[in-house]
């Protein structure tokens, strides 16, 4: 970012970087997306390579996208980075928990993977390869102070009962 934003300042280029945290919403890929989402609607155990109780910031995929749009469409909205707005800061166990209560399921369960687990259900796959690198992000709190894109660009994040009721009628 550095380059482009030195590239951005010469002139040469107009840049800005909007930053999410992991997705949410129809559509959206990330682990609580591609493994709580599915398992919490069947009733069936959902398996984690990471920490399950550590508040986590999620992004929904709205917010993003009217991050993005409002960050394009200012002059005061290049040369920098802006964090989109939370529509959550709860726990993965927490989010399950307010996903199957959305959806009518029974109550969630989550099982944390072991080391030689998540060994092998990355072993030969280049995009599964990368989650023993980035799981630290759920092992502590993991938050994003979004309140300059709100004060500036006027961006607020989606509610989250209403993400929660996307994501149970597609099943994403």
């Amino acid at each position: 970012m550095e380059e482009a934003l030195a590239a951005h300042e010469a002139g040469r280029v107009r840049v800005a970087e909007v930053r999410a945290s992991d997705f949410l919403g129809e559509g959206a890929l990330s682990l609580f997306t591609w493994t709580v989402v599915p398992a919490v609607l069947a009733g069936t155990e959902a398996l984690l390579p990471v920490g399950l109780d550590e508040a986590h910031a999620w992004s929904y995929v709205g917010d993003v996208a009217r991050t993005l749009v409002a960050v394009g469409g200012r002059e005061d909205g290049w040369g920098r980075a802006w964090h989109v707005p939370s529509t959550s800061e709860l726990s993965v166990r927490a989010l399950a928990g307010r996903l199957a209560e959305a959806a009518g399921a029974p109550d969630p369960r989550l099982r944390r993977m072991t080391p030689g687990e998540l060994a092998e259900q990355v072993a030969g796959d280049a995009v599964t390869a990368e989650i023993p690198e980035m799981a630290y992000l759920y092992d502590g709190s993991l938050r994003l102070d979004a309140s300059e894109t709100e004060t500036v660009l006027g961006v607020r994040a989606a509610a989250l009962d209403l993400v929660l009721k996307e994501l149970a009628e597609s099943g994403s």
